[in-house]
């Protein structure tokens, strides 16, 4: 026997600060939307509001302009592909077995036929800005000290066998490893070569991580 339908449930109202996140989420995938048709020099802020449906006046109130827009954009970028590379990073895992798999994750990534990604572009964008802006220069600064503290973080949590040892402190050899992956980005988005083989990574990355690898 069918129970009677009864009123529908009211969905629970959003707190001041969910909205704002979800405002913020709106106007980021709003811009990187328009980045990607457009271009950085052709995206202007009222374009990006009529796309997440809002007038210009919550992306001022939130980023303050449009160059603190798109910096906030590469952030968010930025904790995508960390989150996407160094996930499997779990406390206790055997650290040579998650350098193994990072090289695994960055040749698929690398070797994969796919568009430019908006992350290079963007990295491109954001230093170019931060060379006339110093605030937003400071958080560029900010961003990639948190990124290597991060790594050494998924490195310290991780376990070394018996005999293993760090090459030099965590965050030493985090900034290494960081570096390394940054400046292959860099070759691939200027040449468009897909070259990086995971055979290859791993004992490069064996030997920047451990002594006497």
């Amino acid at each position: 026997m069918n129970q009677p339908a009864g009123n529908p449930r009211k969905k629970p109202r959003l707190s001041r600060e969910q909205q704002k996140a979800a405002r913020v989420q709106d106007l980021l995938e709003a811009a990187r939307v328009m980045f990607r048709e457009k271009g950085y020099d052709a995206v202007t802020i009222d374009q990006v509001a009529e796309y997440a449906g809002c007038s210009r006046m919550p992306v001022y109130t939130l980023f303050g302009d449009r160059q603190n827009l798109f910096f906030e954009l590469w952030r968010s970028a930025t904790a995508d592909l960390e989150q996407s590379l160094f996930k499997h990073f779990v406390p206790g895992t055997p650290l040579r077995r998650n350098l193994k798999q990072l090289s695994a994750l960055l040749a698929d990534s690398f070797n994969t036929e796919k568009p430019v990604d908006d992350s290079e572009r963007l990295f491109f964008v954001v230093q170019t800005i931060s060379l006339s802006r110093p605030d937003i220069a400071e958080k560029v600064s900010d961003l990639a000290r948190k990124v290597i503290k991060d790594v050494a973080r998924c490195i310290e949590q991780s376990s070394l066998a018996r005999g293993e040892k760090l090459r030099s402190d965590a965050e030493t050899v985090a900034s290494h490893l960081v570096s390394y992956i940054n400046g292959m980005a860099t070759v691939q988005f200027q040449t468009h070569a897909r070259f990086v083989k995971a055979k290859d990574l791993i004992p490069i990355f064996d030997g920047m991580v451990f002594k006497d690898a």
